[in-house]
């Protein structure tokens, strides 16, 4: 039978916060560690001082929140390439980047919204299914699991689900959500389906809203949450590397590239976070493109000056 949940999680952010301190291990290298960190900044964009932003005032600060400009990340070669995230058409669907899902999907109970697309994040299809993950905020998400076509559906977990990736022998499921004083995430372990049945093998609890991953070249997967770095070993242990400044969680991580030193890439609001390993201690970078100095917020944007 497939595994049901509804999901009632008391905070447990004290306690994963301590645990967060005690663990800082290494983020593993795609290659040989040639290169110079500076090397890694990709052309076009700066490092903006770190004894700038720890003086920055609120006033200063909050105007990041208001950037209309949107960066992602992607590996290139050794290193990563920085590309604007254009505004996005309103179409049907939460999620607009979506390839494709199940022809004859139909709303089902627990579904966030009154259609099947509401919500609809991630549709990761196997060879006789899919599985579909809902995330719509604080009016709710979910898991379902269906046939080839969509006209039979299971549901598996009552959670916003974040993020479904593929590991050897089963899929990692990230959940979670941040919204007002809440803050909470999990990591579930599935077997691969098999028609309408999955079935579930571990559950750990993070630190917080998982935000956007990437898979490492020996199968692990690093992420980041709002509160800071983790990894998910292919032993499906949780490590967690490094706390991070609360407030990049505010700039909504959206991509995560890791360049051939072993330095981590995130694409944010305004511009890319990148975190150095330097002996288990990260050291957090904040780039901004090179016509992007200084800033200032005017008519609702956070406007920047070479």
């Amino acid at each position: 039978m497939p595994f049901k949940e509804n999901l009632n999680i008391s905070a447990v952010r004290t306690a994963a916060l301590a645990l967060g301190l005690a663990v800082f291990l290494p983020v593993s290298s795609a290659a040989a560690q040639s290169q110079r960190p500076d090397d890694l900044i990709p052309s076009g964009w700066h490092v903006f001082p770190t004894s700038d932003f720890q003086n920055l005032d609120a006033k200063t600060g909050g105007c990041f929140n208001h950037s209309q400009n949107e960066w992602r990340v992607t590996n290139d070669g050794g290193g990563v390439a920085i590309t604007k995230i254009e505004q996005r058409k309103r179409t049907g669907l939460a999620n607009p980047d979506l390839p494709s899902f199940p022809p004859l999907l139909k709303h089902e109970e627990g579904m966030p919204g009154r259609a099947a697309t509401d919500g609809l994040k991630i549709a990761m299809r196997f060879e006789k299914g899919w599985l579909l993950g809902y995330d719509a905020g604080e009016f709710g998400g979910g898991l379902w699991l269906t046939n080839e076509d969509g006209s039979k559906a299971a549901h598996i977990l009552s959670d916003n689900i974040r993020a479904i990736v593929s590991m050897d022998g089963g899929i990692l499921v990230l959940t979670g959500l941040a919204h007002m004083d809440m803050d909470y995430g999990n990591a579930f372990f599935f077997s691969n389906p098999e028609g309408l049945t999955i079935s579930l093998q571990r559950t750990v609890h993070l630190d917080g809203q998982p935000g956007p991953y990437t898979k490492e070249p020996d199968g692990s997967v690093l992420f980041v949450t709002t509160v800071g770095l983790s990894r998910i070993t292919k032993s499906r242990e949780l490590q967690r590397l490094a706390l991070l400044p609360e407030w990049i969680s505010f700039q909504g991580p959206n991509s995560m590239a890791i360049a051939s030193d072993g330095s981590v890439f995130v694409g944010m609001r305004m511009g890319v976070m990148k975190l150095q390993n330097d002996s288990g201690k990260y050291n957090e970078e904040w780039l901004l493109p090179n016509e992007c100095k200084a800033f200032f917020l005017a008519q609702s944007d956070c406007t920047c000056t070479p």
